[in-house]
């Protein structure tokens, strides 16, 4: 009898530190984006180092190569890895920063599989929609609504409106895993570029085409 509860109880130990462990990453990523929808990213992840058995932990890379397996696509380029061990706190650090040709393709890399974004022409400007897919699995474990998920979005021109906090041409949010139990949405309107002022914007066409009227009356009084 001794033998079954020590038995169930080593279960029992066993399945509460996986499910503690699956989802205990802090995450950071800062994004800057282009008109084009190209643009750079520094993403920043950390967990308790005791947390980390092999290379991976809740789909999140701890080697370089894992993270290069995660992040790299046709449509991404992982352009530098740092993992470091913080004695202070016995957490392990990995900072990456990776270019993307085309944000609405970000999905192409492994690490972004559960990732939804827009980049597209819009009445007001430019649309923007980053989305986490909802991970029910993860958010509704014990202790979720403690790691935090920070997101920061530089935009090529000055935002319209957003759901998040927005700061000239920036926006951020501060989301937990447990938010994850519905889909996160970030979303923004951005001014559309290419119609500024002077001779870039639109007085170009009319300056022109004055121009060519008044050298045609010229040539005619000659």
């Amino acid at each position: 009898m001794k033998s079954t509860l020590k038995y169930f109880s080593y279960i029992i130990f066993i399945t509460t530190v996986s499910l503690l462990l699956s989802g205990c990453v802090e995450f950071e990523q800062k994004t800057e984006l282009n008109e084009d929808g190209s643009g750079t990213m520094n993403i920043h992840y950390w967990t308790k180092t005791s947390n980390i058995i092999g290379e991976e932990l809740a789909g999140f890379g701890f080697t370089e190569d894992k993270v290069n397996v995660n992040y790299a696509s046709s449509n991404t380029e992982v352009s530098e890895v740092k993992i470091e061990k913080n004695l202070e706190d016995s957490t392990t650090h990995v900072n990456l920063n990776l270019k993307f040709t085309n944000i609405n393709k970000i999905t192409d890399a492994k690490a972004f599989s559960k990732v939804k974004a827009t980049w597209e022409k819009h009445q007001e400007g430019m649309l923007f929609q980053y989305i986490l897919i909802k991970d029910t699995s993860n958010a509704n474990k014990f202790g979720m609504s403690d790691y935090k998920l920070l997101f920061e979005f530089e935009f090529p021109n000055d935002i319209v409106r957003t759901n998040g906090r927005m700061e000239d041409n920036k926006a951020y949010w501060e989301k937990t895993i447990a938010d994850l139990k519905e889909n996160v949405e970030m979303t923004a309107i951005v001014k559309e570029g290419g119609k500024g002022c002077g001779l870039f914007g639109a007085e170009l066409p009319v300056i022109l085409l004055t121009g060519l009227v008044l050298m045609s009356f010229i040539k005619k009084r000659i």
